[in-house]
C-alpha cells in the first residue's frame, strides 16, 4: 500500500511542477493602440489625410498635417494635447457585418473634427459566403 501512495504522491507533485512551469514565463507585451498609420478625412473637407502616431518618452506624436504638438493620454481611449488648444483624439472600433472590423479615430480639434481608419483585423474564422 505504501508504494502506490508514495508513487501517487510523487505524481501529484510532478504534475503540479509541470503545471506551474508555464506561469514564470513573462507576459508578452501588448502592442500600443494609438502608434500606427492610418487614412481618413475630415468632415465636409474633400481630402484625404494619411497621418501617422507614433510614442515618444514623453507622449504621442502626429504626424503632418497635425505635427509639432505632443499628446498624451488623458485616460484610457482619448488622447489630448493636454493645452486645450488643439483638441482630442478617441479611439473606437468599427464592425462590419462579415466580422471585420478596423481601428477608428476620431479627432475633434477646434478646427476640425475627422475619422481616420488604421489596423485592420480580421476575425480567426471567416463566415463563408452562402451559395459557394
Amino acid at each position: 500500500m505504501r508504494p502506490i501512495l508514495l508513487t501517487a504522491l510523487l505524481f501529484v507533485c510532478a504534475m503540479t511542477i509541470l503545471a506551474t512551469g508555464h506561469s514564470a514565463e513573462p507576459a508578452r507585451e501588448q502592442a500600443d493602440p494609438w502608434v500606427g498609420t492610418y487614412r481618413g478625412d475630415s468632415y465636409g473637407n474633400a481630402r484625404q489625410a494619411t497621418v501617422t502616431i507614433t510614442k515618444g518618452a514623453d507622449g504621442y506624436y502626429l504626424s503632418k498635417p497635425y505635427d509639432g504638438r505632443k499628446f498624451t493620454e488623458v485616460e484610457k481611449g482619448v488622447l489630448s494635447d493636454v493645452k486645450g488648444g488643439l483638441g482630442r483624439i478617441i479611439l473606437g472600433t468599427a464592425k462590419f457585418a462579415d466580422g471585420t472590423s478596423v481601428q477608428v479615430l476620431r479627432g475633434d480639434f477646434c478646427y476640425e473634427q475627422f475619422i481616420l481608419y488604421g489596423g485592420w483585423d480580421y476575425p480567426a474564422e471567416r463566415a463563408k459566403p452562402k451559395g459557394r
